[in-house]
């Protein structure tokens, strides 16, 4: 299966849980974005966020932040405020895409450190409070291989579970 093949069923899975994610042309954001960071994102991450805009949302363990046009916490974190995890993080190579679902304030980021097949790189797990405490990066798990694999399980599984915040109007 192609990657934007996998990044539409993923997001059909998504969808079938009531997200509401919603297609969209995010290409010059995302440019933006990728050309901020210091390395380019894996091509399979790029692709959703190319196509679609979606609120943060829960799922595999993992709370995913929201990516829409008037607000983005994955766009807000290139501004790298003082104190901030980002302010460690990006010069380190690391972007940071989630939390763990459990409220933990670790960072789920992309490791672009670690060379890998078409950028596809390993989802992990960085201690945030390693960098509070003592100004450095300390990965404690590799989530998953790549966005490829969480894809994969994610729009595969029979009993996904997925949370969101709704918005009242």
């Amino acid at each position: 299966m192609t990657t934007d093949k996998l990044v539409e069923a993923f997001v059909a899975k998504l969808s079938s849980c009531g997200l509401p994610i919603q297609l969209a042309d995010n290409t010059a954001q995302l440019a933006q974005f990728d050309e901020s960071l210091p390395k380019r994102l894996p091509p399979s991450f790029a692709s959703l966020l190319s196509r679609y805009s979606f609120p943060a949302f829960d799922v595999l363990g993992l709370s995913f932040f929201g990516w829409k046009p008037d607000s983005n916490a994955f766009v807000e974190q290139l501004s790298m405020p003082k104190g901030s995890l980002a302010e460690l993080l990006l010069p380190n190579n690391y972007v940071q895409i989630a939390r763990p679902d459990s409220g933990d304030f670790d960072a789920v980021c992309f490791d672009l450190n670690q060379k890998r097949q078409n950028r596809e790189y390993p989802i992990v797990r960085i201690d945030h409070e390693e960098i509070l405490c003592n100004w450095r990066v300390r990965v404690t798990a590799e989530l998953w291989p790549s966005f490829i694999r969480l894809m994969e399980i994610a729009a595969s599984a029979s009993d996904l579970k997925l949370y969101w915040e709704r918005s009242i109007e």
